[in-house]
Formats: C-alpha cells, structure tokens, sequence
C-alpha cells in the first residue's frame, strides 16, 4: 500500500536516514495524539500540511490493518491516517521522495 507524508526537506532527510518519529499535538480536539500523518495522495497548504517535501511510503499492510488509526473527516476529497511511527518503521518497505520545494514561491 502507498501513502503519502509532506515534510520540509530537512525532516524528509531525516526521515530517510533514520525512519519516523511520532509527531503529537491536539490537532483540533481537547486530547493530546502522536503518530506519523500519512495519506492517500500528496496534500498541500491548503489542507493543513506544512512541508514543501513529498514522501511515497510503501507499507506492507492492508487498508484495514489501518482502520483505527484513520482521522476521519467527512466531506473531504482524501483519507488520512495518524499512526504511531513504531508501526509505520516496522512494516515499511521503501520511502521515495517524489517530490521537493514544489511550494516554493
């Protein structure tokens, strides 16, 4: 499965050298979260992500092993997923940088 991550280039590389790391906030709730923002296409600016880096994550899962770290929003045009980055390190099996400074003005 591919899912997508937008960093700036500086994490991205990080990433690529060490894996994820869970990120936490309250993310609009009044609990705090952590994990590893994933989606099912690119996101940009104008849906919240800050990143000018785009990261093509192929997991081995299927679509349901991630049904309950699913961040569902009803009348959105994607799907994305908080899951802890101890999940996503373990069952990924490459991470592509398809993308970077594609924002930048």
């Amino acid at each position: 499965m591919k899912l997508y991550h937008v960093t700036p280039i500086d994490k991205a590389r990080t990433i690529l050298r060490e894996g994820f790391r869970d990120n936490a906030g309250s993310y609009g709730t009044d609990r705090q979260w952590s994990g590893v923002w994933l989606a099912d296409r690119p996101l940009d600016w104008n849906e919240g992500v800050s990143g000018n880096t785009i990261l093509a994550v192929s997991i081995d899962c299927e679509l349901d092993d991630l049904s309950g770290y699913e961040w569902v929003q009803e009348g959105l045009p994607y799907r994305e997923w908080l899951i802890p980055a101890d999940f996503v390190n373990k069952r990924t099996v490459a991470i592509v940088q398809i993308g970077a400074d594609i924002w930048a003005s």
